[in-house]
């Protein structure tokens, strides 16, 4: 479970069994290609299997506008049972917020400050037939 995918703007990596974290990088934003490509990649790690996200923002990382309705509308959830956000900032836990506010995310998403309650909470909503 330590393979790592990366691209200049995002890495990608199984961190228990169906969980993947998917980081941000500093300073860029995904833009609706890059977060197609993510899902691609995503779907790849998981085996085409069911699976649930961590996502993290490193220091200046965002996703546009576009991307943050698509990445919310039904038709992209498709293997991705549910998501959280780890925030490490209020800028940050602000913006996450905003998006469950305003784009309503198909998928069950919440915010997180602790890595070790998201995955638990992850866990908790994947499947036992999994």
């Amino acid at each position: 479970m330590n393979d790592v995918f990366r691209t200049d703007k995002f890495r990608a990596s199984l961190i228990e069994p169906h969980i993947i974290e998917n980081v941000v990088l500093e300073g860029h934003t995904m833009e609706v290609e890059d977060v197609l490509e993510l899902k691609k990649l995503n779907k790849s790690i998981a085996d085409g299997k069911p699976y649930a996200i961590v996502v993290r923002f490193e220091h200046l990382a965002d996703v546009s506008k576009k991307a943050k309705e698509l990445i919310a509308s039904k038709e992209f959830a498709e293997l991705t049972i549910a998501k959280a956000l780890l925030v490490d900032n209020i800028g940050h836990r602000l913006v996450g917020n905003f998006y469950l506010t305003i784009n309503k995310p198909y998928m069950k998403t919440k915010v997180f400050t602790d890595k070790a309650a998201a995955i638990e909470w992850l866990k908790s909503e994947i499947p036992s037939t999994q």
